[in-house]
């Protein structure tokens, strides 16, 4: 592999801009080389690769003050961050040191009360020795039961109901600090191994960073035949900070040594593997490989078994017992949620090649996450088995059988592969995903990160799911031919006969789950206004969520009124209803485009209505997703054709066809939305989680200040070398030329730009060497 291969496979997404710039420096030499005069003046020739190698190693210094300056920061930042885990460290075990102390110390006492305890009864029972059998008599069993229920009261109402009262308090007192040091433990634990991926990815910064310039210098002396290339590098390269320094090392085996000894009890292995790094690139299992081409093989084969049963029962349709409007309401649902797993898997795979990091932008596990095969393998099993289940019901209706066993069958499934308990299945994925939901649910009392609105956003394009559910509880509770409740309630409040006779309580209980994405949006909104107290963006997204409510206000009014008129275009609240449409979506297509997305920037530059920086290869992708974007914003405009058709089932083909357009626009938004989030990672250079045990306090910064007092410590090398360059202006003065064929300052044609007032012959070694300014880093031409 090539090293400009090795380093766009290993670099850290996040700080990509913070890497040395190898693919161009490789450029400008190819550059120069091609672009050499080809006369025989040996002069010129000299001009311009002095020229050349001036122009080279300005580049080349720039990138290393940015290395070093970059490298420091982040050093600095591991410093505070190793303080901060150390002393939560030392709190937590002295702590635990404390607790068994109190535990010690609370044994004794309960065993000195104890044995007061049992003297106590002795005394009752007249005893001299305690635990000497009697011996004399033998007492009958009643008296015997008597005297115990007798001891035992009185040994209650003295002495034993102090102690039994302590013992429970204690119990709990302990069970409750076991709960609390488990959880601080754990957290930890985590802290420690982000911590430790940071400190692996700094090193990796390094190494890469310092064979770049290794091998681009060593290019540099190959095509301009000459040794000024490794002469540079042993004289600034090999003493940079960068490199020399040797405190990450350090800080990587105190992390290991702390982690093992305090947190997993001196077993090293297991702390390795706790700390183990994720490998760079994903590999992925054969047998993954193999079982996702199996499944999808199957699902190709399945689709048009499919068709031809659906083609042939359709032709018989008058023998057939079921109807195609219930059919597509018990099974578009599930399949679009497939559908969607299988989405987020080609979603995942577009990010991982574009080097969007979407481990970190979801906060999750960077050593225990699925693979975009994995989830590709997930929705395509899936996918096979909705394809059976409706194999199944079309079969079973055809000869007469029990065919809606099979749908409730595909949605049990589906409920129990997400939330059984085993540890199988990708148990930890399924546990963050409930974890998520739950505090999606829960919106007003949990913080909100990105994950959790991101997944609710989610939810908002599934809004029908929440009615096609409404409707599968309700069929299979009063509807179904063995429904439960069928004979208990002949007429169902629950399915209305049509649009017009809706019920009041199925059609409050559908307006309900209609606003329910939005409104879970909505406090999430308010819960990040009351965090953050920024006004904007936050309360005015809440207010793009909240126009859902006025939307779904002004349908229901519209179909509750329609038997007032002969048609909707007649109806006031029709118009009502279109003007509150249509303003939403203007609002929800602008926040798409200029909020999630980032696009129209004003600093886009080339790239023409989007954002200055962009991360997919074509820019062509960009303006297909605006295009498609916008037009299915609007494709809600197809439902005003069926005005005054009054067809349910083409309704119901409508809505499915919308649903599936709906999912795929959020398919298309994702890339773009999680790509806005990496930009801004990228921008604050956020390269693992944020695992805060508590919060920073003052004190804290003591280290930090202690770093930039020391003799040791960091120099501002850039204000430096700024005012040494000025006093070495005379050596050499360049106009700068911004052509866009190069990056850098242009060739031959403006050779005689270039005033020499000092000219050095660069033929041998020994002038070579004596031509570094130590003090600017730069070559003396």
């Amino acid at each position: 592999m090539k090293f400009a291969e090795r380093l766009a496979a290993h670099i850290t997404p996040e700080w990509n801009s913070q890497y040395i710039k190898y693919d161009e420096m490789k450029e400008f030499l190819y550059q120069y080389e091609q672009s050499a005069p080809v006369q025989d003046d040996e002069h010129l020739l000299q001009r311009y690769f002095a020229r050349a190698d001036e122009i080279f190693f300005q580049f080349c210094d720039k990138e290393l003050i940015k290395i070093n300056t970059f490298f420091a920061e982040k050093l600095a930042e591991a410093q505070r961050k190793f303080e901060s885990l150390k002393s939560e460290l030392k709190e937590n075990s002295n702590l635990m040191n404390r607790k068994k102390d109190r535990f010690r110390s609370s044994k004794l006492t309960l065993i000195e009360e104890d044995d007061e305890d049992d003297e106590s009864k002795a005394k009752l029972l007249g005893d001299t020795t305690l635990g000497t059998p009697q011996t004399v008599g033998s007492p009958s069993r009643a008296s015997m039961r008597n005297r115990k229920q007798s001891v035992i009261s009185n040994v209650l109402n003295n002495t034993g109901a102090q102690t039994i009262t302590q013992r429970l308090i204690e119990k709990n007192r302990e069970r409750q600090l076991k709960n609390k040091q488990f959880r601080k433990e754990h957290d930890l634990k985590l802290a420690f191994s982000e911590f430790y991926l940071s400190l692996i990815l700094l090193q990796n910064y390094q190494t890469l960073n310092f064979t770049g310039f290794r091998k681009i210098l060593k290019k540099h002396d190959k095509i301009f035949k000459t040794d000024r290339g490794s002469e540079w590098h042993k004289a600034y390269v090999e003493t940079a900070p960068f490199y020399t320094t040797k405190k990450v090392d350090t800080f990587i085996n105190d992390v290991v040594n702390l982690f093992t000894q305090y947190l997993e009890n001196g077993d090293r292995e297991r702390a390795m593997k706790r700390l183990r790094v994720p490998p760079f690139e994903e590999k992925q299992s054969p047998w993954t490989t193999f079982r996702l081409g199996l499944h999808i093989g199957m699902i190709l084969v399945l689709i048009p078994v499919v068709l031809m049963l659906i083609f042939f029962t359709y032709a018989t349709f008058h023998e057939l017992s079921f109807n195609w409007k219930i059919a597509i309401k018990l099974y578009r649902s599930p399949l679009f949620i497939i559908m969607h797993i299988f989405f987020i898997g080609i979603n995942s795979y577009g990010w991982s090649r574009s080097g969007v990091n979407h481990v970190l932008i979801f906060e999750i596990d960077p050593r225990n996450h699925l693979t975009y095969q994995q989830l590709l393998e997930m929705g395509s099993f899936l996918g096979t088995f909705w394809f059976v289940s409706l194999i199944m019901f079309i079969i079973s209706a055809y000869y007469n059988l029990d065919y809606y066993i099979f749908p409730l069958a595909l949605v049990v499934f589906l409920t129990v592969f997400l939330i059984n308990p085993i540890p199988r299945f990708q148990f930890s994925s399924r546990a963050w995903v409930m974890n998520t939901l739950w505090k999606i649910l829960a919106a007003p009392f949990y913080p909100v990160a990105f994950a959790h609105f991101w997944l609710a956003d989610q939810l908002t394009s599934f809004e029908f799911l929440f009615i096609d559910i409404q409707f599968f509880i309700c069929w299979f509770l009063f509807q179904a031919q063995w429904a439960p409740l069928k004979n208990f309630f002949p007429d169902s409040p629950c399915i209305p006969s049509n649009n017009r006779d809706l019920s009041i309580t199925f059609n409050l209980i559908s307006l309900f789950l209609m606003c329910l994405p939005s409104l879970l949006r909505f406090l999430q909104c308010l819960r990040r206004f009351k965090d953050t107290s920024h006004a904007f963006p936050h309360l005015a997204n809440a207010l793009k969520y909240a126009t859902t409510f006025f939307d779904v206000a002004a349908l229901s009014l519209k179909y509750h009124f329609s038997y007032m008129y002969k048609s909707d275009w007649e109806s006031p609240f029709f118009y009502i209803w279109l003007i509150v449409k249509f303003i939403a979506t203007c609002y929800k297509l602008v926040w798409d485009l200029k909020m999630d997305w980032g696009f129209f920037d004003k600093n886009a530059g080339e790239n023409k209505f989007l954002r200055e920086v962009i991360v997919y290869s074509s820019k062509n992708y960009y303006y297909f997703a605006i295009v498609q974007n916008v037009l299915l914003r609007f494709l809600w405009l197809v439902r005003l054709y069926d005005i005054g058709l009054r067809g349910e089932t083409y309704k119901d083909l409508v809505t499915t066809m919308l649903g599936f357009l709906e999912v795929f626009r959020r398919f298309i938004w994702n890339f773009f939305r999680l790509e806005n989030e990496h930009l801004n990672n990228c921008g604050q250079f956020r390269a693992v989680r944020d695992i805060s045990i508590s919060p920073i306090q003052m004190t804290d910064l003591s280290v930090i200040e202690k770093m930039m007092d020391d003799e040791d410590g960091l120099v501002n090398r850039q204000h430096t070398l700024n005012m040494n360059s000025k006093q070495n202006n005379n050596n050499l003065t360049i106009t700068k030329s911004r052509r866009k064929k190069s990056l850098f300052w242009p060739l031959v044609d403006d050779i005689d730009r270039v005033d020499y007032k000092h000219y050095t012959d660069f033929n041998t070694t020994q002038q070579t060497s004596q031509l570094f300014d130590r003090t600017t880093n730069k070559f003396i031409l």
